[in-house]
């Protein structure tokens, strides 16, 4: 049975969206979008199916699974209407398709677009006919087009297959990707994310700008005309490597982006970007079309903190733990066990030989060692949680040629002067087999599975479970806070019954009453029941006079009873939640070989106080 999985990248848009929408940039000479491959990923596992006609699908972020006898039933399910796209083109059935993606729903950073891609790359590996590169793009753009039945722009589908950083140049005729190479870990050191919480649809503001374009509006000609000279901006200060004019960019572009029409900018959005300038970040802009979705932000190094605490005071949003990437989509076929990848960089297959830096700086003579970093991806169903880092590990090789994994430490390449020429004045001592060292790979994987365990932590009751790296004491408040949430819902349906029943006593006893006198008498005595009626109030009833009659007495007494009654179910109520509160399991995260890619794998030549 075959089985084909894909996995691929998200972007976050720096500048010139919308611009990629056929045909404006025509109307804008020099148009382009620069967009990033960020470290949140959408996968779709593809599997033949025995039964040559049906159709099963696992939407695992909607937790949603179906099984259809053919594409036309398939095609009355409107959760499926992009599985029914790309099974349609095809002319496929007799396939099970799970997908999932990491990227929050309607985040402005391309998921749908992403998942797309994996899905067709996918089916067409499986079918033994691998549609790649551009031909993959044009493919999907249209596909997406005929959903969503309003323009598609192309950007979204170039970071998922190629990955890294890019400008797109909107030439007429060709769109053509021009690689920015800026180290991708530069760029994560001044680039931060944020989700405002709230989604955003892309084709509402798009097709508003894209309308009013056509219809020859000059505001919004002009706005785009000054967007196409912020992305240019942009893609020269990136190439360049002068972040704070990339700063200053992107916050051009934003400028001119809200200025479009109404609806590009949101209170949330305009909290996050005036919370994260306050605390130094030089800019923000909504990544997408807007109206919600996620801000990115670019700010000095030594400034990201301040930023990431700032962002964590604005209600509703949360700052993401997504990182710029280098690669691009990664196929799993569980047929042959075989990996390749778009971007071999990152699913590298093993060469004859290992490249050799060296370390300049340090004492002592030149000592092997191995410098391996790989991208680990932390995934767990119940959860939801995909939380993909980037690590660099440094290890001894001892005198027989053997990786002492047992001693390795973290590392950050970029701390370290590493050349490839060695130091003049620097022995090298002895000498490494690098055949025994390409085997090695597997126990970096092993060594990485032990390491790099996530904790995470749960609570089975309420099914609530941390964020990735959430300390215990702050998950125990939010399951608090539920508690409180859910203390209160009971509380408002306690309430209605308690009122009910007060509510039947008093309908009795006026009804029983008879005479005038006596009646009115009882009435007075009502407004104390009253008091007691507001029984959610938290405060104590009042006391009432002493009864005038034995009718008056035995409607204070039940009212009384009610009230003990209420006083005893709530507390019991309390008692119940706030125990389930403090319910709290640790759940380990382990990642399984296929998610741990090797990234950088090589001799290092430093000395012996390196590791």
């Amino acid at each position: 049975m075959k089985k084909v999985s894909v996995r691929a990248p998200v972007r976050a848009d720096l500048a010139g969206g919308t611009l990629d929408l056929w045909p404006l940039y025509l109307f804008h000479p020099g148009a382009r979008t620069v967009n990033v491959a960020i470290s949140f990923y959408a996968e779709s596992e593809v599997i033949e199916l025995g039964d040559k006609s049906a159709i099963e699908i696992h939407l695992t972020d909607e937790q949603y699974q179906q099984r259809y006898d053919s594409l036309q039933q398939l095609a009355g399910d409107e959760k499926a209407s992009l599985i029914h796209r790309v099974l349609e083109h095809f002319h496929l059935t007799g396939i099970k398709i799970i997908t999932r993606t990491d990227a929050p729903r309607g985040s402005g950073l391309g998921g749908s677009s992403a998942l797309t891609i994996t899905l067709v790359h996918a089916i067409s590996e499986l079918l033994g006919n691998p549609v790649r590169g551009d031909d993959l793009i044009d493919l999907v753009c249209d596909l997406e087009t005929r959903l969503i039945n309003v323009p598609a722009g192309i950007q979204d589908y170039f970071p998922p297959v190629y990955g890294g950083l890019a400008a797109l140049h909107l030439n007429p005729g060709a769109v053509v990707r021009h690689e920015i190479p800026l180290p991708i870990e530069r760029l994560s050191d001044h680039m931060l994310l944020h989700y405002t919480g709230v989604a955003h649809f892309s084709g509402t503001n798009n097709w508003q700008i894209y309308k009013r374009q056509i219809d020859g509006k000059k505001k919004v000609h002009k706005g785009l005309d000054k967007i196409t000279q912020s992305a240019i901006e942009m893609e020269k200060a990136l190439e360049a490597g002068n972040m704070e004019a990339a700063g200053i960019a992107l916050r051009h572009e934003w400028e001119n982006r809200k200025a479009l029409i109404d609806g590009v900018s949101t209170p949330e959005i305009e909290a996050a970007i005036a919370a994260a300038t306050g605390a130094g970040a030089w800019a923000g802009k909504v990544c997408g079309a807007g109206g919600g979705g996620c801000v990115v932000f670019l700010m000095p190094p030594e400034k990201k903190d301040d930023v990431r605490r700032a962002l964590a005071e604005v209600p509703g949003g949360r700052v993401l733990d997504a990182v710029p990437v280098a690669h691009g989509l990664s196929v799993d076929r569980g047929d042959d066990d075989t990996l390749s990848s778009s971007r071999p960089r990152m699913a590298r297959k093993l060469a004859a030989s290992l490249e050799q830096l060296y370390v300049y700086g340090g004492r002592g003579d030149y000592r092997p060692h191995i410098l391996a970093e790989a991208l680990i991806t932390h995934s767990e169903p119940r959860s939801g949680v995909h939380l993909t880092t980037m690590k660099s590990y440094v290890a001894p090789i001892d005198a027989e040629g053997t990786v002492t994994w047992t001693s390795a430490r973290p590392l950050s390449a970029e701390a370290i002067d590493m050349r490839a020429v060695p130091e003049p004045h620097r022995r090298i001592g002895g000498t490494v087999p690098t055949d025994s060292l390409l085997q090695s790979e597997e126990a970096f994987r092993q060594f990485i599975a032990e390491t790099e365990k996530l904790a995470m932590w749960s609570n089975p009751s309420f099914a609530l479970f941390s964020e990735p790296n959430e300390p215990r004491q702050a998950f125990v408040e939010r399951c608090r806070e539920e508690a409180e949430r859910r203390i209160e819902e009971e509380t408002e349906r306690l309430e209605g019954t308690f009122r009910r029943r007060i509510d039947q006593v008093r309908e009795l006893s006026e009804r029983d009453e008879r005479g005038t006198e006596e009646k009115d008498q009882l009435a007075s005595n009502v407004a104390w029941g009253q008091t007691l009626y507001n029984i959610t109030s938290g405060k104590p009833a009042a006391v009432a006079e002493a009864p005038q009659s034995v009718r008056e007495g035995d409607y204070l007494e039940k009212i009384a009873q009610i009230q003990r009654a209420w006083d005893r179910e709530l507390e019991a109520i309390r008692d119940g939640v706030m125990s389930k509160a403090g319910e709290i399991e640790q759940i380990i995260i382990v990642p399984s070989a296929k998610n741990i890619e090797i990234a950088k794998y090589l001799i290092l030549w430093a000395a012996a106080s390196l590791s």
